[in-house]
């Protein structure tokens, strides 16, 4: 997928409509591995909004990795608002720093390629799981990282 337009990796046409099922068992409170509900406020109605996303650990760091860039839940992250993330009616207050693009490049390896089975995590990267962390960095800009504590 070489030679991208700006704006990062394209959103899967369909993968909206794949993920109510995991936000609706989320919601329920059924464990899904990595997955959680992350509630964020829109920026500028204040409503909540909920979407599945998938926890990167590494020892005793947490990550969200948005491998498609610049969605929704990112722009409501960086506004300010509040954060809460778990599943069923257990979703609790969380703080997110986004990491640096310099900084992001071993995560974003660790994450292609623990999540490498999955069809649109290899589609949103450039890199394969084997390439070296120089072609995670040259990416990095367009994947935002946030380190939850």
């Amino acid at each position: 997928m070489s030679g991208r337009s700006t704006g990062g990796p394209r959103f899967p046409i369909g993968l909206l409509a794949l993920s109510r099922v995991p936000s609706r068992l989320l919601s329920l409170g059924v464990p899904m591995g990595p997955l959680r509900l992350l509630e964020t406020h829109g920026r500028r109605t204040g409503r909540p909004h909920r979407v599945p996303v998938v926890i990167l650990r590494s020892g005793r760091e947490r990550w969200l990795v948005s491998p498609f860039g610049e969605t929704a839940w990112v722009r409501n992250v960086r506004s300010g608002t509040e954060v809460r993330l778990g599943r069923g009616r257990r979703l609790r207050p969380i703080e997110l720093t986004e990491l640096r693009v310099a900084d992001r490049a071993p995560a974003l390896q660790l994450y292609r390629r623990r999540f490498a089975l999955i069809p649109f995590v290899r589609a949103a990267f450039d890199a394969s799981g084997r390439d070296d962390i120089e072609v995670f960095a040259a990416e990095a800009d367009r994947h935002p990282i946030f380190r939850i504590s």
